[in-house]
């Protein structure tokens, strides 16, 4: 069932569109909108509340961001989960999200620092709790207490895009407290990095998990050309 609204935080500029894209990328992300369900404009605005324009203009954001698909009919329906898009999606985070990590690594502040070792404390206990989406969430605070010491946030949103692009494979890859210590694990030695400020060594561990991530998951997921 779709939350109303009022019960979803903003995201960027307080406007009923940002509210509306917000709703639908968290529902999408937790699958409580699965893969391949039709998004139905008058359906959307009465269950959250709104009218049909802000509908239409989120659902366009989350085209350009990969959850969303149009059809020439205009029809909207979540994407697929598949090994090409997965592919493609952890492609682009090895590069972009790499040099977040290298170069906010070397830009990063004692109160950086701090902020990642409380949120690391986080993340070892939510994933003894196996709560994936408070864990979901905790892992980008987790990175981007890191990226935005580089003050750059152009790549900053381009990598806060993917990741959240790629959240629903990331629920995927969470199915089993193994994974969730192999999960951990990588952020500590990603905090580890960060600590002695080696841009290069967080960057090897954003690749290193990046292809973990892959790997285990890639025979669960079909592929385009099924």
């Amino acid at each position: 069932m779709i939350e109303p609204l009022k019960h979803i935080a903003p995201i960027g500029r307080d406007s009923v569109e940002d509210r509306v894209a917000q709703a639908l990328r968290e529902l999408i992300g937790t699958g409580l909108l699965p893969e391949g369900t039709p998004l139905r404009q008058r359906e959307l605005a009465a269950r959250l509340g709104v009218s049909q324009t802000p509908i239409r203009l989120a659902l366009t954001k989350l085209q350009r961001i990969g959850l969303v698909e149009i059809g020439e009919t205009r029809r909207a329906t979540v994407t697929r989960l598949t090994r090409e898009d997965l592919e493609e999606i952890y492609a682009a985070r090895l590069g972009l999200e790499g040099l977040a990590a290298r170069v906010g690594a070397a830009a990063v502040t004692s109160a950086d620092l701090a902020d990642m070792r409380g949120l690391l404390a986080d993340l070892r206990r939510l994933a003894r709790e196996r709560a994936v989406d408070e864990y979901l969430s905790a892992r980008w605070e987790f990175h981007a207490a890191c990226y935005r010491a580089a003050r750059r946030p152009r790549l900053l949103a381009e990598v806060e895009r993917l990741y959240w692009r790629s959240s629903r494979y990331n629920r995927l890859v969470l199915s089993s407290r193994e994974r969730f210590r192999g999960s951990v694990a990588h952020y500590q030695r990603f905090y580890d990095a960060c600590a002695l400020h080696d841009g290069f060594a967080a960057e090897r561990v954003i690749h290193e998990s990046t292809q973990w991530a892959v790997h285990v998951i890639w025979d669960s997921l079909p592929s385009e050309a099924a």
